[in-house]
């Protein structure tokens, strides 16, 4: 049983001081970006930086840590440490200056693709731990497909059912088709990729898997830009689509699939909170993507 927000973030200061004495820490001002976390900046006893990250405990964040030991920098922050007797508090590498990609408009949004891009294709090339802890894509993609039907059923919000099949179809059979298995970012949005000294780009905030490495390309083709508000939004996706295929050798159509079951999830999702209009857009992003999926 996880705890409720409220209740960890009453347990912060705690585990705060406990991690600053285990690790001798001179810790500065937090920061204020993270949603369900406490991260903040530390100096180390031998004078270098670092980040002291405190996450509410929850599902998708339990093997962050192992993630981030099992890349061992390649592409990614690299973990200094982990409390032993709590696997979400974690001590880890500063990224130096820290500008987040989704926040670099200056640059094209095809050369902000190829950035992300090319980190998670060295994340993928470690492949997978045989003795593994992560959730498997295909055991998690298919509870939301069973989750999406049941919303679906019981909410009855005002979307296409044939579109909502799709996407409920494409979350079971997706993951089954994988050419091969890898350990996943799992959330993978250009918020989620920071500007760093050891490598100009590392990625950040894992919620790993393994899996299709596909489907950690949805969050960066919907995030980088927009290319629903384009003035042909079909046009821009199918470019974005093509240049996150070129970047990591992923077929096309997979990458456009993945993004139109997740679309469709995330919409029924939206619904079961309350949020209509959020599902309304996810489904109309996922309709015109699901163009391009064949």
């Amino acid at each position: 049983m996880w705890p409720t927000e409220q209740d960890w973030r009453a347990t912060v200061p705690r585990l705060l001081a406990r991690a600053v004495e285990r690790w001798c820490l001179r810790p500065g001002e937090p920061y204020t970006s993270g949603s369900v976390s406490h991260v903040v900046p530390v100096r180390l006893p031998d004078g270098d930086d670092a980040v002291l990250k405190l996450s509410l405990p929850h599902r998708e964040a339990e093997h962050e840590a192992a993630a981030l030991a099992w890349w061992d920098g390649v592409g990614a922050v690299r973990l200094l440490a982990v409390d032993p007797d709590d696997p979400f508090v974690l001590l880890l590498e500063h990224c130096d200056p820290g500008t987040r990609l989704v926040e670099r408009d200056d640059l094209p949004a095809a050369d902000r693709l190829r950035t992300a891009a090319g980190l998670l294709t060295r994340l993928w090339a470690t492949g997978a731990p045989d003795d593994r802890p992560f959730e498997c894509v295909a055991h998690v993609a298919a509870e939301w497909a069973a989750l999406a039907d049941a919303r679906m059923r019981e909410l009855a919000p005002p979307f296409d059912p044939g579109l909502v099949r799709r996407g409920s179809d494409l979350l079971r059979t997706l993951p089954r088709s994988a050419a091969r298995s890898v350990v996943v970012h799992g959330d993978a949005n250009p918020g989620n990729v920071l500007a760093a000294r050891r490598e100009p780009w590392l990625v950040i905030d894992p919620k790993p898997m393994v899996g299709d490495p596909s489907y950690d390309l949805c969050p960066l083709l919907v995030q980088v830009d927009d290319p629903f508000r384009a003035d042909d939004p079909l046009r821009a996706v199918r470019h974005r689509a093509a240049v996150l295929a070129d970047a990591t050798g992923e077929p096309e159509d997979r990458i456009a699939a993945w993004c139109t079951a997740r679309l469709v999830e995330s919409a029924l999702w939206s619904v079961s909170r309350g949020a209509l209009d959020d599902g309304r857009e996810a489904m109309a992003r996922a309709s015109v993507v699901d163009r391009l999926s064949g």
